[in-house]
């Protein structure tokens, strides 16, 4: 995150797209930025988008990372500096493909190893909700999956409009603003209390010098 400057607001923000191939990471991408939707993507390298939205009325400037599929292998370590690049995070699975749906745990628990935090601004979304005949994964099981992980779970189709992936990308952002906020509290904290020690040891070196 960058820093807040004189408004202390959130102007920047960098947010990491994860998941298994063909689950529609870069369609939900492209989407969100452009509002047209594209439906076969043939790429096996990361691809680095820019844009500027507004949330809430304010404006930010975003960074989106949209993954290659590394979840295993020797690839797994620069799966891992993606993840230290980012401030928010977006696991993606198609609700046609279970082993999708099954690698959201395994990255949310990479997530929180790498940031060695918990509570890191996270959103699941299962994409291709329209293809109820190629369901594998029910509702439920994303839903019960999400309340696990504590995250917020978006179903939705990214072939069928934008207003669902704008809902799930604003939420991301809204939680890494209160991250950043958080951050800026807990600094503003650690400042008082060390002016407070400050003062407190000015005072008694003050003391003892006047008793002597």
């Amino acid at each position: 995150m960058t820093d807040c400057g004189q408004s202390r607001k959130l102007t920047r923000a960098k947010l990491v797209v994860l998941g298994r191939d063909n689950c529609g990471k870069t369609a939900l991408c492209v989407r969100f930025i452009t509002k047209r939707f594209i439906g076969e993507y043939d790429h096996k390298k990361e691809v680095t988008y820019r844009c500027q939205k507004i949330v809430d009325k304010e404006a930010i400037d975003l960074e989106i990372l949209d993954t290659a599929n590394k979840c295993v292998g020797p690839a797994a370590s620069s799966l891992e500096s993606s993840i230290k690049w980012g401030d928010g995070f977006l696991i993606m699975y198609s609700v046609t493909d279970r082993s999708s749906f099954e690698s959201v745990s395994r990255l949310k628990r990479l997530i929180d190893h790498v940031k060695q935090t918990l509570g890191i601004p996270t959103v699941i979304v299962a994409n291709k909700c329209d293809m109820e005949n190629g369901r594998v994964v029910r509702t439920e099981e994303g839903q019960a999956l999400a309340s696990d992980l504590r995250c917020n779970f978006y179903e939705l189709s990214v072939a069928e409009g934008t207003a669902a992936v704008e809902t799930a990308f604003n939420q991301l952002v809204r939680e890494v603003r209160m991250e950043f906020y958080r951050h800026l509290l807990a600094m503003d904290k650690r400042s008082r209390m060390l002016q407070m020690r400050h003062a407190l040891k000015n005072k008694l070196t003050r003391s003892k010098t006047m008793q002597w």
